[in-house]
């Protein structure tokens, strides 16, 4: 009896979880309501052999909305003295810009050398870092966009922020490192799970009231982590954000979060997206 009850349940666990993963490479479930219950998010999933975890959901609202560059392959961005400063990628077409929120308009823009693939960037203590998938970061001036040094880190890199003390680095796994500002060493690594699930493709980052949120590459969701442990607290769910017919020709995938503190605004866009979006975030009804 005991093992014809363990072969029903199997089929059953079976059962749910290709339904709630549409295909071998989802990472997350695209249908909270179908799978986890109205406003519950169901954790990263790889190849359906994991078990789904219920962790709190976030939706948003637009409060308003501005052009963004179709040509910027964005990796980060960040908020600096009422303008935003953007990192945008790929070999030979790497670059930083300052724009002004709610129009858009673009008032300075530096290149980066062709052997760069620019990746994220965060601004600290007056300086403003960017990665490179080389292990080369960058530091410039952040009024000018001149660039002031350089800094060398093990791996690539992906997403950049900070907190009080140190920088903040995604590699595309589900590490995140916290690198010493003056000497670009390791000073501790923290895992990022979903009750003790890893979940890898972190990519863009940002520090947001004491939290880090972080897009997970290739979907319409970020994750809210604790600093601390590592684990993640909720899910902030932005599909929909970008309308199907905005989404032809280049454009890519969600990537880049800003916070103004000052302002409290937060702002996120994408790949070659035609839009920067500032949003509220709100919990999901039902939880």
């Amino acid at each position: 009896m005991y093992a014809l009850c363990a072969a029903l349940f199997a089929a059953f666990a079976a059962l749910t979880l290709s339904a709630c993963t549409p295909d071998t490479d989802a990472r997350i479930s695209v249908s909270a309501v179908g799978c986890g219950g109205d406003g519950v998010l169901l954790a990263p999933q790889r190849a359906g052999i994991l078990p789904p975890v219920r962790v709190p959901r976030y939706t948003y609202r637009v409060v308003t909305s501005w052009p963004h560059s179709p040509w910027s392959f964005t990796e980060g961005i960040v908020f600096h003295r009422g303008t935003i400063l953007e990192s945008s990628g790929l070999y030979g077409e790497s670059h930083l810009t300052r724009s002004v929120p709610g129009s858009g308009l673009v008032l300075m823009k530096q290149p980066v050398a062709g052997k760069h693939f620019a990746e994220g960037i965060t601004l600290f203590h007056g300086r403003l870092y960017q990665l490179t998938l080389s292990g080369t970061g960058l530091v410039y001036n952040p009024d000018t966009l001149q660039r002031t040094g350089t800094f060398s880190y093990e791996g690539p890199g992906w997403g950049l922020t900070h907190d009080d003390t140190c920088l903040i680095m995604s590699n595309g796994t589900n590490q995140l490192r916290f690198l010493d500002p003056e000497t670009f060493r390791t000073v501790r690594t923290i895992g990022v799970t979903s009750d003790n699930v890893p979940v890898d493709s972190l990519n863009a980052l940002a520090y947001v009231n004491g939290e880090i949120f972080a897009n997970v590459w290739k979907t319409d969701y970020i994750a809210r982590i604790d600093p601390r442990s590592g684990r993640i607290t909720g899910w902030i769910d932005l599909q929909g954000l970008l309308a199907p017919e905005e989404r032809g020709g280049a454009v890519d995938v969600l990537n880049g979060i800003a916070y103004d503190e000052q302002g409290r605004r937060l702002v996120v866009t994408g790949k070659r997206w035609p839009k920067f979006f500032e949003i509220t975030l709100r919990r999901s009804r039902g939880i």
